[in-house]
C-alpha cells in the first residue's frame, strides 16, 4: 500500500514487497527492512553520544560516568538518561558477612575478583559468603525502573 497524504511520506522509511500477510508477513517484512532499521538504529545512538558529549563539553554539570558516580546519580534520581557499554566486564556481586549480620554490595572487574581482601571482612578477616553474583550490565537491566 502506497503512502498516500504528504505526512504519511515524510515518516515513512523504506517500503517493502511481501509475499504473505499475518506474523509471517510481518517478520518477512521485518528481515527486508533489517539494514535500514539497523541504521535508524545507530542514527539514534548517534544522537544520544553527541548529546553526552556536547554535555562534558559545555561542562553543564549534567553527566558522570564511572560505576560508583553512576550508580550514586541512579539512587539521587538524578538521572535522566543512562548510557551502558554493553561489554562492561563489571560483576555486581552482593556479600553477607554472618559474623556481623550484614550484607554489602561490590562492583568489581575480573581482575578485582581475583584478590581475596575483597571477600573478607576488613576488621575481622572473616570470609564473607558470595549471596548473588550478576554482570553489572544485567543487573542494570533488570533494575533500571526501581530509581
Amino acid at each position: 500500500m502506497a503512502p498516500s497524504s504528504t505526512k504519511i511520506r515524510r515518516i515513512v522509511i523504506k517500503m517493502v514487497d511481501v509475499s504473505y500477510g499475518g506474523e509471517i508477513g510481518f517478520n518477512q517484512a521485518i528481515e527486508l527492512s533489517a539494514e535500514t532499521l539497523g541504521s535508524v538504529k545507530l542514527v539514534q545512538e548517534k544522537r544520544l553520544l553527541q548529546k553526552f558529549f556536547d554535555e562534558i563539553s559545555q561542562d553543564t554539570g549534567k553527566y558522570c560516568f564511572m560505576v560508583v558516580d553512576t550508580l550514586r546519580a541512579l539512587e539521587l534520581g538524578a538521572v535522566e538518561t543512562l548510557i551502558v557499554w554493553e561489554n562492561l566486564d563489571i560483576d555486581r556481586i552482593k556479600l553477607r558477612n554472618h559474623a556481623a549480620s550484614e550484607d554489602r554490595v561490590l562492583h568489581l572487574s575480573k581482575e578485582q575478583q581475583a584478590h581475596e581482601h575483597y571477600f573478607h571482612d576488613s576488621v575481622s578477616g572473616v570470609e564473607l559468603e558470595e549471596i548473588e553474583k550478576l554482570p553489572l550490565v544485567e543487573w542494570l537491566l533488570n533494575n533500571y525502573k526501581t530509581f
